[in-house]
């Protein structure tokens, strides 16, 4: 078989204009994320927790978050809502109410047997059930209800369910804020992502992010909730684990979102 010379010559000509075209875009891509990168470095202070909410507020408005009728629905939201979705919140929510059971009262003389299975959607039903039928219990035998509850301290608070059971940062900070209204600001997984994201802080925790929003926001118990409530949308709408960033309304003030999106 005769082998054209000419012709692979050629083919090797081709091939290094490919590659070098594919270089170029690469350089072209990467100076691109380095520049966005200059900018958002240069930036300083521009984004803050502060002008974030305002962003949000503009997208979600008011947003009416804590999603529930009662202050004793918010508290078995928040032992339901650990470690799954919301949507399964809902399921068991809308089971217990079902059932006329969606209250502390009624959980307090529910067989745990009974309060595992009508929860069973929430996901870790056996251990929710437990530590749920032992908070509902502890404040009905003590207090007779939250009603009585609001006029302890907020150190008293603090005490009294931080000693519970499954009762950790999160979910004490909720009840305080959504139950109690007091100037607590609830940093669960959604705020700690979108926070690194964003650039507002490079490794946030929650006592930084606290903080911070307190720091910058102010305490005003509705700013709070609503700030809180946007970034559970923001997260569940965008921002999330694998982050919608083309279509994200902020992405211009995210850090993340510049970096890995090109403008056409």
């Amino acid at each position: 078989m005769v082998i054209d010379t000419n012709l692979i010559s050629m083919l090797h000509n081709i091939g290094a204009i490919i590659l070098t075209s594919r270089q170029q875009t690469e350089e072209q891509g990467n100076l691109h994320k380095q520049g966005i990168r200059k900018e958002n470095k240069q930036r300083g202070n521009r984004i803050n927790y502060r002008i974030f909410y305002r962003e949000l507020e503009k997208i979600y408005g008011n947003t009416g978050w804590w999603p529930a009728e009662t202050r004793d629905e918010i508290v078995i939201g928040t032992i339901l809502t650990q470690n799954t979705s919301w949507k399964n919140v809902e399921k068991s929510i809308d089971q217990l109410k079902s059932l006329g059971k969606c209250n502390l009262a009624a959980i307090s003389s529910l067989p745990v047997e009974k309060l595992s299975q009508a929860i069973r959607s929430s996901g870790f039903y056996n251990q929710k059930a437990k530590r749920l039928h032992e908070l509902s219990k502890k404040i009905v035998s003590e207090f007779g209800g939250l009603d009585k509850m609001a006029f302890l301290s907020d150190s008293e608070l603090i005490d009294f369910f931080s000693s519970m059971t499954g009762v950790g940062q999160e979910t004490l900070d909720s009840i305080m804020l959504y139950v109690f209204d007091k100037p607590h600001f609830v940093v669960d997984k959604y705020t700690l992502r979108i926070s690194m994201r964003i650039g507002i802080e490079s490794v946030p925790t929650l006592e930084s992010v606290k903080s911070h929003v307190i720091a910058e926001i102010g305490n005003d118990v509705e700013t709070l909730k609503n700030f809180h409530g946007a970034l559970v949308y923001l997260a569940k709408d965008y921002c999330r684990k694998t982050p919608l960033c083309k279509e994200c309304p902020v992405r211009k003030s995210c850090d993340y979102g510049m970096t890995h999106v090109t403008e056409p």
